[in-house]
């Protein structure tokens, strides 16, 4: 087993099955059953890691031998290497509360829960996030005479030539948004400064995550504080995010993923039907990312190009080229594609427009966005956010991992029957297109349809 929060590759090559305890309902993702939900409360136990001993059915245990026994219960396969998540909080000493369970013929990880939100949230571009999560565990001990503020637990995780680490932590408490910057209340906020470039916000109530969602988008120059996603953390937390696993070029333009209007009918062929549900996702844009913070005008070397019905602006110095009609699959006259590509950088705007039916809404497009994803089945498509807020204004939005090239970043602006879906992606070197991206969405107008 290696010790609480060390980060190595384990299993030689062998995919682990992943826990996260969460904030004590347990989520499990093995590679030869999915995604399990476990119908036991564990925060009993989290809430217990500082005793020897707990109270269960009426007698008390040793705390390491409940743990054997609630790891038992999970019916995990034998043999295969075990990624543990345990409260972000925890130092070693707390951790290796959880480190008699293997059964010794597979390496087992304990690693803080900051560390696998990091691995499965993040793209190859991000190499430092925050981690925020609102419920701490075990809580402190209440005084009524006394009473504690609450506060919000903030994990700076960055990544290095092994993976993700815990870099250093810090404190927020509610409303430090609206203290004083020379007040004590207002210092937390502090510890996701400039490097940080992305949020993500977790907790086992959704008001207070939303709550702190709001109070860290208005500080942050981050471009993304979004909500955490847990099925995705125990179906990617697998990932290091290590040099070896995760270096990637870029290949050539990403081939158009054929977007299905909602609401259309198109007869096409099991291999056609594919590309469209693929391309459906893709009109649909991001991963549920944050406010863009800065706000500032195009750059004044942009220019405004037209696309159909629709205007962007985009960097003037980029080249604009068409976007290829997927292999085996027909021409569409109801979409529009473009690409525009940084010459110095490979840095990349991909625009996609389709006409949809008449009447529809970001919230009726995300609905159908939303279904085809869980359709799917697959990891190419994750962190759809049906509601979130990028250049300033409201959008859908996911994240694509294509079979080649680097991850994509979409946003999707709905009016008066069109999609208009601006895709970001990285440069060769994981150059940031966040700036220019930002400005395109921010700029995108419809033209009314005839």
């Amino acid at each position: 087993m290696t010790q609480p929060g060390e980060v190595q590759p384990i299993g030689d090559g062998i995919r682990p099955t992943v826990v996260d305890l969460a904030f004590g309902t347990p989520l499990v993702h093995d590679p030869e059953h999915g995604l399990r939900r476990v119908d036991r409360d564990v925060r009993p136990l989290l809430e217990s890691v500082d005793q020897m001993s707990v109270v269960v059915d009426g007698r008390r245990e040793h705390l390491r031998q409940v743990w054997r026994r609630v790891f038992a219960g999970l019916d995990l396969p034998a043999g295969r290497p075990l990624v543990v998540g345990h409260p972000s909080t925890w130092g070693p000493r707390r951790a290796s509360t959880l480190a008699d369970f293997g059964d010794g013929r597979a390496p087992v990880a304990l690693l803080p829960r900051a560390v696998l939100v990091a691995r499965s949230h993040a793209d190859l571009t991000v190499r430092r996030c925050a981690v925020v999560e609102t419920t701490h565990l075990p809580r402190p001990p209440a005084d009524p005479g006394h009473p504690r503020p609450a506060w919000w637990d903030v994990q700076i995780v960055g990544r290095g030539p092994d993976g993700w680490v815990v870099e250093r932590s810090g404190l927020i408490r509610p409303g430090a948004d609206r203290a004083p910057r020379s007040s004590p209340s207002a210092d937390g906020l502090d510890v996701i400064d400039d490097s940080v470039e992305a949020v993500f916000v977790d907790g086992d109530r959704s008001d207070e995550v939303s709550a702190a969602i709001g109070v860290i988008a208005g500080h942050a120059v981050a471009g993304r504080v979004v909500a955490v996603d847990r099925e995705l953390v125990v179906r990617l937390g697998h990932r290091t995010g290590g040099a070896d696993e995760d270096t990637m070029a870029p290949g050539a333009d990403p081939g158009p993923l054929d977007p299905l209007p909602v609401g259309a009918t198109r007869r096409r062929s099991g291999t056609l039907l594919a590309a469209a549900v693929m391309a459906i996702l893709v009109v649909s844009g991001a991963i549920g990312v944050g406010l863009w913070q800065r706000g500032t005008a195009p750059d004044a070397a942009s220019t405004e190009v037209g696309l159909g019905r629709a205007t962007l602006t985009v960097p003037g110095d980029w080249r604009q080229s068409e976007q290829r009609t997927p292999s085996g699959s027909a021409d569409d006259p109801s979409t529009t594609r473009a690409v525009f590509v940084d010459p110095d950088d490979g840095r990349r705007i991909i625009a996609v427009l389709t006409e949809v039916r008449a009447g529809s809404t970001r919230e009726s497009v995300a609905g159908s966005l939303r279904n085809r994803i869980e359709q799917r089945g697959d990891e190419v498509v994750t962190e759809f956010s049906a509601a979130t807020r990028f250049g300033g204004r409201d959008v859908i939005g996911y994240r694509e991992s294509p079979a080649s090239g680097g991850a994509i970043r979409w946003y999707v602006v709905v009016d008066d029957g069109l999609q208009v879906s601006i895709g970001c992606q990285a440069g060769t070197a994981a150059e940031s297109a966040d700036d220019e991206c930002a400005a395109a969405v921010r700029s995108v107008r419809v033209s009314p349809s005839s």
